[in-house]
């Protein structure tokens, strides 16, 4: 499975790029070197096999949260990179499984 933290929002373009600037600032500060990638949801299923942690925005529909779990790519909610209220706590997860 490819190391890849994927962010995905309704249009993929300004919400998910923003999150996934911000996952990628603490990640530097924090010396991770692991990729992150903001994606468009409409090609999700795609970009699923070529990641390994998928951070979404708008919450993902069933299809998508069984083929995360088949395919071992765990899911994280985005939003809170953007308000900031248990964004700590996510992030520590994210930092988690970039160890795996």
């Amino acid at each position: 499975m490819a190391r890849k933290l994927i962010v995905a929002c309704g249009s993929g373009v300004a919400t998910s790029t923003t999150v996934a600037e911000k996952i990628k600032s603490r990640f530097d500060a924090d010396r991770i070197d692991y990729p992150v990638e903001a994606v468009d949801y409409k090609s999700i299923l795609q970009e699923l096999p070529n990641a390994s942690i998928y951070v979404y925005i708008a919450k993902p529909d069933d299809e998508v949260l069984k083929e995360a779990e088949k395919l071992g790519v765990s899911v994280y909610a985005g939003v809170p990179f953007l308000t900031g209220m248990g964004v700590d706590e996510i992030y520590e997860g994210i930092v988690n499984d970039t160890k795996k």
